[in-house]
């Protein structure tokens, strides 16, 4: 079937095929859809949502006609969360300068835990394919994807003399001897680097279905960047060896994500050393700044990225859990740029001091990710592999039934 769209009345009108129209009025015997303003209006403005029941679904956007099949605008709704509206809204930010999960509606009216976007659009495709019988509908299908962080690829080793001497130090001052005793064992090929759990991914991979994604940090040595040189020829081969098994992006850094320049040149790195262009990125310390952090990916040709979530929270930050393309609401256009949202990263669920792993809510959100048929994507860094609970985790992810 041809799908063409009109804002002529009378085109529509005469049109004698299936149709639907999204308009404040039905015009016709069409399937309906009543919109609200949102879709029709000029820039960013506040919003009123009022959150209602439909049906056990969360939904805002109330239909003013009484007889439209759906009693909301899932088109207005859905763009609402898409879009980021919100964040493009006076917020209080949390202590790193992010839009925090207690700023968001989702949070606020509880169903944070819901992909109510793939929730609407289930029961949006149930009323198309009741009111277009002889259509025949894309499905969907389920997908589990880990993607993995790699601030810094060693704890202990490959760091530099003046680095080792300083981590001694520090170590010794505050009475961290037991830290001191690792560096010693690693250093001394005795132990294995808590952090190179590469060999161990690499393995992993090579029996799983689908490939990982891991992230590397390039940039230069600062306060807050602490991974190796990315001119050091290990760390290069060891990025290239990851590469060859699993998808690796740009894990960009604080740096980089102030300066556009050096976000370029971080870029410029990877693609150096991986021979490939740079399709996926995430950012350090989850600090999106919606619009500015995607345009500047986007002036560099980044087409996919995967920071959509909340580092400390568990649920979905868009309401999602589909990829999705990036629309920019100052310029009123729609990008190439591609969001992959995660729901869950790692930390959340587990309790190193309690030695335990929160199963319950990780099954939960696989099942209502598997329901919608979305991606359930959770979130690693490789030092959360020093702990067994996070390798139970992975493990869990991998070999479950799909």
């Amino acid at each position: 079937m041809t799908v063409s769209f009109t804002s002529k009345v009378e085109d529509f009108v005469a049109h004698d095929g299936p149709k639907l129209s999204y308009t404040q009025k039905q015009l016709g015997n069409e399937l309906h859809i009543s919109a609200v303003e949102l879709l029709f209006e000029q820039g960013v403005m506040d919003v009123d949502i009022q959150l209602q029941d439909w049906e056990g679904v969360p939904c805002f956007f109330a239909s003013k006609n009484p007889e439209a099949m759906l009693p909301y605008d899932i088109f207005g709704a859905a763009f609402y969360m898409l879009s980021r509206y919100e964040e493009y809204l006076p917020h209080v930010k949390d202590a790193l300068g992010r839009f925090p999960a207690s700023e968001s509606i989702a949070y606020k009216h509880k169903f944070l835990d819901r992909p109510v976007v793939d929730e609407w659009i289930v029961r949006f495709k149930e009323i198309m394919v009741s009111s277009f019988p002889s259509h025949v509908f894309q499905e969907s299908q389920f997908e589990t994807q880990v993607v993995i962080d790699v601030p810094q690829a060693f704890a202990y080793r490959k760091i530099g003399f003046l680095r080792t001497i300083g981590g001694y130090g520090r170590d010794f001052i505050n009475f961290r001897l037991k830290q001191n005793f690792v560096r010693t064992q690693v250093l001394l090929g005795l132990r294995k680097d808590p952090f190179d759990i590469f060999s161990w991914l690499v393995n992993i991979q090579k029996q799983a279905s689908s490939r990982f994604k891991v992230f590397f940090e390039l940039g230069d040595y600062t306060e807050d960047s602490k991974n190796i040189k990315y001119s050091k020829r290990s760390f290069q081969s060891l990025i290239k060896m990851v590469g060859d098994y699993s998808c690796v992006g740009l894990l960009v850094s604080k740096s980089a994500t102030k300066d556009i320049a050096i976000l370029k040149e971080e870029k410029k790195r990877i693609e150096q050393i991986t021979n490939r262009p740079l399709i996926q990125s995430r950012i350090t310390d989850y600090k999106i700044t919606v619009p500015s952090t995607y345009r500047n990916l986007l002036d560099q040709e980044i087409l996919e990225d995967y920071t959509m979530g909340y580092p400390d929270v568990l649920g979905f930050r868009a309401s999602t859990s589909t990829p999705f393309l990036f629309y920019d609401l100052d310029y009123e256009i729609q990008t190439p740029l591609v969001i992959y949202p995660f729901c869950i990263h790692v930390n959340t669920i587990i309790d190193v001091h309690k030695h335990t792993v929160d199963s319950v809510s990780l099954q939960k959100m696989k099942e209502v990710v598997k329901e919608v048929k979305g991606v359930f994507l959770i979130a690693f860094s490789n030092a959360d592999f020093t702990n067994v609970y996070s390798k139970k985790v992975f493990r869990t992810l991998l070999t479950t039934d799909e």
